[in-house]
């Protein structure tokens, strides 16, 4: 899981006084949930903070408080007085009342995986974060911020890709702290194509993680080129720095290459000709997939989705989108009809406003796919 003030706006709140708001995008998520963590339990009159995600919570004494913050009724402190058992059951029946998952076990919380803990505390953030609203005045200042914004959604959306791929032992709440270990990497690699990556020479826990790391990541990278891709100018040792850039090419390229595979090796220009043909004359055809004039309106992309799936589309709902905000509404709304004929989205609304071809290329891709699935291609 990924936190920042472009997901969560509320964050806002977990500052020291003082402190300017982009101070949030240089901590890590397991930072800034520390930081929740210990903001709850301030505001529930406990003096006592935590430092970690690990032996700091074994006792169930912060779970207990965080939970009793978000919802008094359902999560009570009644278990505190309890033996260590006891409580640590407790925290999980409560999360699992105000719907966070069942992820874990007693043995768990007893036994302080900071791994396993984080998740879970991750868990129920993004379940109830319990944080206030924020005034208009701090809402403008968190706007004001500049936080790498196209990278932070792109980042956002290959982590959920990668996290969507049902890998066994593989999620990841942070792209390039995930990615630049190495065995993550071949493991979505070996997802992709199994075929690629020779797993003799890969190691998952490295004896020596600076030497380790690198040798894992050239295997990646072998297997990239083994899946016939170009990884031009993209080092092993970059990725084990956490380069950005690079962490996001390479991303980018084994995403683009998975979609197309899935689709029978449809390409680009492949998908562009569908789309517009099913279309028709609903909406202007589209060049390609950064077609900006035809495709930043959303109309294009509701039509296609109509031609999927009529029944769901509510033309009332539908704007001219000759207004920012008219081709905003048309976004949200093509993302949604997307999602509830069982499109995997991964795009946000400004992506699709920005013509961002990397994303429009997953979906259409979705689209394809699911055209088959609901057996009406016209092709």
């Amino acid at each position: 899981m990924k936190l920042s003030l472009g997901e969560c706006a509320e964050l806002f709140r977990l500052l020291n006084e003082d402190e300017d708001p982009s101070i949030l995008a240089k901590l890590k998520s397991e930072e800034i949930l520390i930081r929740w963590v210990n903001y709850h339990l301030r505001k529930n009159g406990q003096e006592r903070q935590i430092k970690n995600l690990g032996k700091d919570l074994v006792d169930s004494f912060a779970f207990t408080h965080v939970l009793n913050r978000l919802d008094k009724d359902k999560c009570t402190l009644d278990s505190l007085s309890g033996e260590p058992a006891d409580q640590a059951q407790s925290v999980i029946d409560k999360a699992l009342a105000i719907g966070v998952p069942d992820l874990i076990s007693k043995e768990d919380i007893l036994g302080g995986d900071e791994k396993i803990l984080t998740l879970f505390t991750a868990y129920i953030f993004n379940t109830k974060h319990g944080l206030e609203e924020l005034s208009e005045e701090e809402y403008a200042k968190c706007a004001m911020i500049d936080d790498d914004v196209e990278g932070s959604r792109e980042e956002r959306a290959f982590r959920l890709w990668v996290n969507s791929l049902g890998i066994d032992g593989v999620y990841i709440d942070d792209l390039y702290d995930g990615l630049s270990d190495g065995w993550t990497l071949c493991k979505v690699v070996d997802k992709v194509d199994p075929t690629v990556i020779t797993w003799k020479n890969v190691a998952e826990h490295p004896k020596n993680y600076q030497f380790g790391n690198p040798i894992n990541l050239k295997e990646a990278i072998a297997g990239c080129k083994g899946m016939g891709l170009k990884m031009i100018g993209i080092g092993a040792n970059e990725i084990n720095k956490k380069d950005k850039k690079e962490i996001l090419a390479t991303a980018w390229s084994i995403c683009k290459t998975h979609y197309l595979k899935l689709i029978g090796g449809k390409t680009e220009k492949d998908l562009v000709a569908w789309a517009n043909e099913r279309v028709g004359a609903k909406a202007s055809p589209i060049s390609n997939l950064t077609d900006k004039t035809n495709l930043s309106t959303g109309k294009f992309w509701i039509e296609l989705i109509a031609t999927i799936e009529p029944r769901g589309v509510d033309e009332e709902l539908v704007t001219a989108g000759e207004t920012e905000d008219d081709q905003k509404m048309n976004a949200k709304y093509a993302i949604s009809l997307a999602r509830s004929i069982g499109a995997v989205v991964f795009m946000v609304w400004e992506d699709m406003v920005a013509a961002n071809g990397k994303q429009n290329l997953i979906l259409i891709a979705t689209l394809f796919e699911l055209a088959q699935t609901y057996g009406k291609d016209k092709e």
